[in-house]
């Protein structure tokens, strides 16, 4: 089945009706030039930046089943490496089963996301500044979660370490109440996180998937990337005792009782509480996130917390992981599924 001409783009775009008219007014031109424009930028060429950062990705095996064994193979006709089997059963390029394998969304494209997304917009502003609908944003949004999905499981803290936990709000749907009132303070009706960080400058955000932390969820989240003999700072939580004992931790001890009403210049905790502020702040601008989807959230948090703090850099830095993790997402399975908030 042939597609249809969309009116306004493609040939349609060369036979505007003004385009051969001598007497063409400057607000006609002023609207032929803007529709050009935007033709052209959703509808690019690639770049020769582009084509040497792609063609400069090493590739160690084939994206398909990991063999070593493969050729070059020519360019395709934009430029981009070709490589195959040595049987030339099958051809793939460096960003061959990754996020950027779509030539639609490409490291421009993504890159002006990204810049928006580590600024903590909101979908709804990037999609707006970047002239995107707000699924493209959504689409996006579960590429980063895919190519950030393992990025905390190496972390390891060590020093003075920092700790607390924070609390999401479950969805209206599963609050529970007790005589036709909501429960109050931390609850059912709370999903819980453990925040840490050190003063090294590495970050840690993890969901425990329970209201009230116990030994066995603070240990399953937090024991295997705390440094024994490292010093605990931190507001007395009775499950931060099983981190103590088995890992032979100091402890610093800021009871609720003790910080309450102080100013943050003389708040001991204060450092803990300023990461506790920005990773809620974000998520106010993404309020309606799937609660199934809040570890890929911190994850996305962390990865805006830690260096590199230039915004450039750290989009590059982005790129870098997402090239070297074969991840293939594609835009009708994951954005036909219905959402459980």
């Amino acid at each position: 089945m042939r597609k249809k001409k969309d009116p306004y783009w493609g040939e349609s775009l060369q036979r505007l009706p003004w385009d051969n008219n001598k007497a063409v007014t400057d607000s006609e031109q002023l609207i032929s030039s803007t529709i050009k424009e935007w033709y052209e930028e959703k509808h690019r060429k690639v770049s020769l930046d582009e084509i040497e950062l792609t063609n400069n990705i090493p590739i160690r095996r084939r994206p398909y089943c990991s063999s070593v064994s493969f050729i070059k193979r020519g360019h395709y006709g934009d430029g981009i490496q070709r490589y195959s089997c040595k049987d030339r059963q099958r051809s793939f390029n460096p960003l061959t089963n990754t996020i950027f394998e779509d030539k639609k969304y490409r490291y421009l494209n993504g890159s002006k996301y990204l810049i928006h997304l580590f600024e903590f917009h909101s979908l709804r502003t990037s999609a707006r500044d970047n002239r995107n609908a707000e699924s493209t944003g959504k689409y996006w949004l579960i590429k980063v979660f895919t190519v950030l999905r393992d990025v905390q499981n190496d972390v390891m803290l060590e020093g003075n370490i920092y700790l607390d936990e924070m609390y999401f709000s479950v969805v209206k749907s599963k609050i529970q109440t007790k005589d036709s009132k909501q429960l109050r303070g931390i609850s059912r009706n709370k999903i819980g996180v453990a925040v840490a960080f050190d003063n090294n400058g590495h970050y840690l955000l993890i969901v425990e998937y329970t209201s009230k932390p116990s030994d066995k969820s603070t240990w399953n989240a937090l024991g295997k990337h705390i440094k024994p003999g490292s010093h605990l700072i931190h507001d007395g939580e009775r499950s931060h005792g099983i981190l103590i004992r088995n890992l032979e931790l100091s402890s610093e001890v800021y009871s609720t009782e003790e910080t309450k009403g102080l100013t943050d210049a003389e708040n001991p905790l204060h450092p803990i509480n300023h990461i506790h502020y920005l990773s809620k702040r974000f998520m106010r601008e993404h309020g309606g996130f799937n609660r199934d989807d809040l570890q890929d959230w911190m994850n996305l948090i962390w990865f805006i917390l830690s260096e590199p703090k230039n915004r450039y850099e750290k989009v590059r830095m982005f790129i870098d992981l997402a090239v070297s993790s074969p991840a293939k997402v594609k835009y009708r399975e994951v954005m036909s599924k219905k959402p459980n908030k």
